[in-house]
């Protein structure tokens, strides 16, 4: 009877260790959970960088929370509405659905096509995307599980500031008043084939602004002298020149600007 009763015992023994050890099989596992890894909620993009592309692709960081599979594992994005949200699907923006975790990845990255509408040259175009749960992920974390994209064009950039501010752009001494048309030159004179880029954001304080400042606006003030020599004759006029409608149809001037 005591050897029956120690043998039952050490059976209850045994089978609790199994089933608390941490290597033991669980009969329903929990999915990996699926969040955008990006360093804000929100996602700028500007043609005005490129002035030469029409069309280009965002890339979205993506990550999971567990471990790498021997498998691709599918990923599904999904277009979200809101207050804020103007951009069309297949006008503004393509998705490439399917997107996937690649096989024995953590991360990758979800490409977004974007295009270089017409009415980007007056307004942004917002779009809002959201990850769904499925049977390969759940949502990671709330706060992650969406992100804005907001696509431009000729937009004042926020780094411009105001004439007499404290931002190196919108000083008077500098590039001044900011108006699309002067946006426009300034971006031309700028522009650099060898990388098919230009500048297009100016995220100096005018108190410190690098050296690299100075050149930029001398080869904006040569651009417009050579190829407007009316903006700086004397008397104004005297050959091409290219007056702003957004600014009393003044000539442009930079370094200093004239408005």
């Amino acid at each position: 009877m005591k050897k029956e009763i120690i043998s039952i015992l050490l059976s209850i023994f045994v089978i609790t260790f199994v089933a608390c050890s941490p290597e033991s099989p669980t009969m329903f596992a929990e999915p990996d959970a699926v969040y955008f890894n990006a360093s804000s909620d929100s996602i700028a993009y500007t043609f005005a960088k490129y002035p030469n592309r029409t069309t280009d692709t965002v890339k979205i960081p993506v990550s999971i929370l567990g471990g790498p599979v021997a498998t691709d594992r599918e990923i599904v994005v999904e277009s979200l509405t809101g207050i804020d949200i103007n951009a069309k699907e297949g006008i503004h923006y393509k998705l490439l659905a399917p997107y996937k975790m690649p096989a024995n990845k953590v991360s990758t990255f979800v490409p977004i096509v974007v295009y270089r509408t017409a009415d980007l040259d007056s307004i942004s175009a917002n779009l809002k995307l959201g990850l769904k749960e499925n049977s390969n992920f759940k949502l990671g974390f709330t706060a992650k599980s969406s992100i804005k994209i907001k696509t431009g064009y000729l937009q004042k950039p926020a780094t411009w500031g105001e004439s007499g501010g404290s931002l190196w752009a919108g000083y008077s001494g500098n590039m001044g008043t900011w108006t699309k048309t002067k946006y426009k030159v300034i971006l031309d004179a700028l522009y650099d084939q060898a990388s098919d880029t230009t500048v297009s954001e100016f995220p100096y304080l005018r108190s410190v602004a690098p050296a690299i400042s100075i050149q930029y606006l001398q080869l904006t003030k040569n651009y417009i002298r050579t190829k407007y020599p009316g903006n700086y004759s004397t008397p104004l006029g005297v050959g091409a020149t290219l007056r702003d409608p957004d600014a009393g149809n003044a000539v442009i001037q930079v370094g200093p600007a004239n408005y």
